[in-house]
């Protein structure tokens, strides 16, 4: 069941990460306002969709507009998420004047993200900024951050440089008030981007990376040239198969109809890149893989942008249509017992 939408609203960004695409010389499409306001009248006509995320790049490029989408959103009665570098607290009283906006928009929660890869262009003063704006008024606001091994921004750091104690998002977890404003959440940095062919690996942080794909499938993701992508973007950008869905000529719901029905996706949904890999190897020993991985999605990355492997996947592909087909339905049946018990039980 989807329940949110993000937009990547533009690939354009005033940082140049690493591990990123998006920069100032990125590709200068973005979303127009009247496709936003069209695909969030779409995604509330689902039925099921209660969440608009507006990300990036860096969303607040576009102006007048981001309010102008986030108050159409808030009116339908959705919640709106903002995912932003920050770089607007230029100082704490424009921070808060920006703030404002936003809040009397409607927006309902902030993403701020900060670490060594982000504060190399954007100022900490003016995240500082941006932050404490929030914390002093209460308002609902999570620190996204990328560990490294040898980081000069951590946890600590960041609350020393606050002046300001951080709390571990846990999901579903609730929250007070006083703790809603000041969520960190932490994750690995994934090495895909302008600056993967000169990794330094004593650097990266792991997580697990040898089971399913639990985000791809899950929510609708629209990029910055109104398409439609499968999972977060980290690397459905570079995968012309995931980027087919022209949403300036398809509903939103018969695109996420035919990305239900595809045979990739299912299969990361279900077995996970490392299983494709497995697959793959089987077929070919020629073709090797790295030892380890970051993460899913850096293995995704791998086997998804590689002609040798995307050539052997096409010439074997037949052979798991049916497994894949088989652990779905079993998968679509599981779910429909699990929701028959709960109502059952809510009978009870």
């Amino acid at each position: 069941m989807i329940k949110s939408i993000c937009f990547l609203t533009t690939y354009q960004c005033n940082a140049q990460c690493d591990y990123c695409e998006c920069g100032p010389r990125s590709k200068k499409e973005r979303l127009g306002l009247a496709d936003i306001i069209r695909l969030i009248d779409e995604a509330k006509g689902l039925g099921t969709v209660g969440q608009v995320v507006f990300s990036g790049g860096e969303p607040t490029l576009l102006g007048n507009n981001l309010f102008t989408a986030i108050r159409h959103a808030a009116q339908l009665g959705m919640l709106t998420r903002l995912v932003t570098n920050g770089w607007w607290g230029t100082s704490r009283d424009k921070a808060q004047v920006f703030l404002n906006r936003l809040i009397e928009a409607g927006l309902y929660e902030i993403n701020i993200s900060v670490d060594d890869l982000h504060q190399r262009w954007i100022d900490l003063a003016h995240v500082r900024n941006s932050f404490l704006a929030c914390y002093e008024r209460k308002f609902k606001c999570l620190i996204a951050h990328k560990q490294m091994r040898n980081a000069k921004i951590t946890q600590k750091y960041l609350e020393s440089y606050f002046g300001v104690e951080l709390v571990e998002f846990v999901p579903g977890k609730v929250y007070a008030e006083d703790e809603e404003c000041r969520l960190i959440s932490s994750g690995p940095v994934v090495p895909v981007g302008r600056n993967e062919e000169h990794v330094d690996w004593s650097e990266l942080v792991y997580s697990p990376w040898t089971g399913n794909c639990s985000s791809v499938l899950k929510d609708v993701i629209i990029g910055a040239n109104c398409n439609l992508l499968p999972c977060c973007g980290i690397v459905s950008k570079n995968i012309p198969e995931f980027t087919r869905n022209d949403l300036r000529k398809t509903p939103l719901i018969e695109a996420i109809d035919q990305a239900n029905n595809d045979l990739i996706l299912n299969w990361l949904a279900l077995e996970g890149p490392a299983a494709m890999a497995r697959f793959v190897r089987e077929r070919d020993h020629s073709i090797s893989f790295r030892d380890f991985y970051v993460g899913i999605c850096h293995i995704c990355n791998d086997v998804l942008t590689r002609e040798d492997v995307r050539a052997t996947l096409s010439a074997h592909i037949d052979e798991v249509v049916e497994r894949v087909s088989l652990h779905r339905d079993f998968f679509e049946k599981a779910r429909s017992n699990e929701k028959i018990m709960e109502h059952y039980c809510r009978l009870g």
